[in-house]
């Protein structure tokens, strides 16, 4: 069963919102590293809080290209699905785009809200918006047949996101 590019984009879609954890997979110097990161999504671009100081963040600094699987647990082999992301990710440097990704972060999750007036706001201070560029999207769905999977590819957008985030290869913090 082959799904039309309607049905492929929707179906990734209802993933990216069914799911509220991906798994983003870096390299650096150090080695391959991975995390597991809170998201929200517009579209097929996904956005996260973290501090510029951890490891995956560094990794991104050096070298945008990187990987996110999206899945939920299961037991059984035949309701397995997810998504395997090729991309780019970047920390928003200028403040309005930051603002418009954090903004899509409190909608998804409002806890976040509360962030800036507790005790966590000094941690909220210390984090930078980022956004991953998705590229490549494998859906993966055992309900649709063992082993189904299907390839939605994106036009290259990593000349558009060198704007976003300019300021952080050349070192600023955010």
């Amino acid at each position: 069963m082959i799904l039309t590019d309607l049905e492929l984009e929707n179906a990734i879609v209802d993933e990216l919102q069914r799911h509220t954890v991906l798994s983003l997979a870096t390299v650096g110097g150090a080695g391959p590293h991975a995390v597991s990161l809170l998201y929200a999504h517009k579209d097929f671009d996904m956005y996260w809080l973290s501090d510029p100081k951890t490891s995956h963040s560094q990794q991104l600094a050096q070298n945008p290209s990187a990987a996110v699987s999206i899945a939920a647990q299961q037991d059984d082999f035949r309701k397995l699905r997810g998504l395997q992301i090729a991309g780019n990710a970047y920390r928003i440097a200028d403040p309005d785009q930051a603002a418009r990704g954090f903004d899509l972060l409190v909608a998804r999750y409002p806890f976040l809200k509360q962030f800036a007036a507790g005790k966590l706001a000094r941690h909220l201070r210390l984090a930078a918006v980022y956004l991953f560029r998705s590229n490549k999207l494998t859906l993966i769905d055992n309900s649709r047949g063992f082993g189904f999977k299907q390839t939605l590819e994106l036009a290259d957008r990593s000349a558009e996101a060198t704007n976003i985030d300019a300021s952080t290869a050349q070192g600023d913090a955010a």
